[in-house]
């Protein structure tokens, strides 16, 4: 049994008032005890647990990224480089895996991929990979490199059991087409009939799995939102000739709690052209009015959206309003919270597992320093951050 002890001059724990100074007890994989350093239990006083110093330093939950890519690499053709013969997927997700570690991001949900990312084999520390295995797309259409495509109710329900007998955690749809991976589709129609969308909501749901459903143009929304699934990703309202937000449709995705990733990148604040920030800003601002619930995500690994930027998009929140702090909870407890696995991580609280970060100085004044973790512990075990890194690694 390994126990560790970390002093911070600050502790988030996601759950009260912030402690500062802050004790965190690490017992194994979990956390053991979390309180003012002058209150920290006898049984750990006299122990020879490792005790590690961090005087200037603000511990907190890892982050949670609710939308990645694990075996995309961020190239600027993701399509081609799935389908080359000699790629090594597994290199590609040890590495994906190792860039979010890096960023102090220690849970993610990926959401497509050409088999369970979560079970590729990884040496050492790493972020919990919750896997929607191979989406389901149509033959031709968004992301069928992947494998998925699906043509009739049985091939429907065929995927859908093999995805969850292979450890799925989700399962994701691509009701519309998209822009990154090709396809015949438009981004902006439904790929499915409305039967075929219901039969696989209703498919994932019999095998006790949420669905997630990428969506783009409003009647694709619209279709989801019909359906019954989860959540419903980028949810950008485009449509062919501009946008079509449906006040009505927002509305009744707040009231069925259908959650919203926007995935919005490091790179989105800065954003014009076909999806401009002042446009995305006001749709989002206009979504949370209306009680719609948002989880953050980044879409990393798709191009120019490396894994290890995911801090930097977080920014782009305070545009809707959100302070620091608010944003800190957001992509922690709120997200963990949304992704239903708030009772395993999300929250500096004793049983949970050992998933945190700690950053130089207060977070909650200055979020920037989110992107600057000097120590991140997955499941308990620590990892130190390479901070040699360029800034073009970032920003590629």
């Amino acid at each position: 049994m390994t126990v560790r002890i970390l002093d911070a001059a600050q502790v988030l724990t996601g759950v009260g008032a912030a402690l500062a100074p802050g004790t965190v007890v690490i017992d194994d994989q979990h956390i053991a005890w979390t309180g003012p350093p002058h209150e920290l239990p006898a049984e750990w006083r006299t122990t020879e647990a490792e005790r590690i110093s961090l005087p200037d330093a603000t511990l907190l939950p890892g982050l949670v990224d609710a939308h990645v890519h694990l075996t995309f690499g961020a190239l600027m053709n993701p399509s081609a480089a799935i389908q080359d013969p000699t790629r090594e997927v597994g290199a590609i997700v040890r590495t994906a895996r190792h860039q979010l570690l890096n960023a102090g991001v220690t849970t993610v949900r990926d959401l497509g991929a050409p088999r369970c990312t979560d079970a590729v084999p990884y040496a050492g520390p790493g972020p919990r990979v919750l896997t929607a295995a191979v989406p389901l797309t149509v033959p031709g259409g968004h992301c069928h490199d992947l494998g998925g495509a699906v043509s009739t109710f049985a091939d429907i329900r065929k995927l859908v059991a093999a995805n969850a007998t292979h450890g799925a955690d989700w399962i994701k749809v691509m009701v519309t087409g998209g822009f990154t991976t090709g396809g015949r589709s438009s981004p902006y129609e439904p790929q499915f009939t409305d039967a075929q969308m219901r039969a696989a909501a209703d498919a994932a749901h019999g095998h006790g799995l949420a669905v997630a459903a990428h969506a783009h143009g409003t009647a694709g929304i619209r279709q989801a939102v019909t359906a019954g699934v989860d959540s419903i990703e980028h949810c950008t309202w485009m449509s062919a000739d501009g946008f079509d937000l449906d006040h009505g449709l927002i509305r009744e995705m707040a009231d069925r709690q259908i959650l919203v990733c926007p995935t919005i990148n490091h790179l989105a604040g800065s954003a014009t052209g076909r999806l401009p920030w002042s446009v995305r800003r006001e749709h989002l601002q206009i979504m949370i009015d209306a009680g719609v619930r948002l989880v953050p995500g980044s879409d990393s690994g798709i191009p120019h959206t490396p894994h290890a930027a995911y801090p930097h998009s977080l920014p782009a929140y305070t545009d809707l309003g959100l302070t620091p702090s608010e944003i800190i909870d957001l992509t922690t407890r709120q997200a963990a919270d949304a992704l239903r696995i708030g009772h395993l991580t999300g929250t500096l609280c004793a049983g949970l597992s050992a998933d945190l970060i700690a950053v130089p100085g207060d977070p909650t004044r200055n979020l920037d320093l989110l992107t600057t973790p000097i120590l991140v512990a997955a499941a308990g075990h620590l990892h130190y951050p390479d901070t040699t890194r360029a800034p073009e690694d970032i920003s590629a």
